[in-house]
């Protein structure tokens, strides 16, 4: 009786350990804009930021992004090298870039997250479901010039 009992006391603790660890993992989200599109030698660079929103440390990131006409289809594909972010608040954010053909850059319409994967801290590569990207649509102010009123 007490041998069953053990049993199921550990069955329990190790089913509520996998939940949770299960439940942080889908916890995780990063919110992605693009921020700024440089033209750099010939070369269009696209800027984003990426945050996770304080809600769980990423390892370094592998995301393939795809540039698409008004039509949807595909004119591009690029990928962003993320570099470990989250692990703190100070880090919460990232910044990261990639180059396209300034032509397929001006035809674009939408940009896509093709597939993305997540490099561990024990050097196992794991696909990332593409739920995990929470897409923002920035728009930052007009700048003018003017005199003070």
């Amino acid at each position: 009786m007490k041998r069953t009992v053990k049993l199921l006391l550990a069955s329990l603790f190790l089913g509520l350990g996998w939940h949770s660890a299960s439940l942080a993992e889908e916890q995780r989200y990063i919110s992605i804009r693009n921020t700024d599109s440089i033209w750099i030698q010939g070369m269009c660079s696209l800027v984003f930021r990426l945050d996770n929103g304080g809600a769980g440390e990423f390892g370094h990131l592998s995301v393939t992004i795809q540039l698409n006409d008004k039509t949807g289809h595909p004119l591009s594909e690029g990928t962003l090298d993320v570099p470990p972010f989250g692990d703190s608040d100070a880090t919460r954010s990232v910044e990261t870039a990639t180059e396209f053909e300034c032509d397929a850059v001006e035809k674009a319409s939408t940009i896509s997250i093709v597939e993305a994967s997540e490099i561990h801290s024990n050097n196992t590569l794991v696909n990332l479901s593409l739920s995990t990207f929470d897409p923002q649509y920035y728009q930052p102010l007009k700048i003018k010039v003017s005199q003070r009123k």
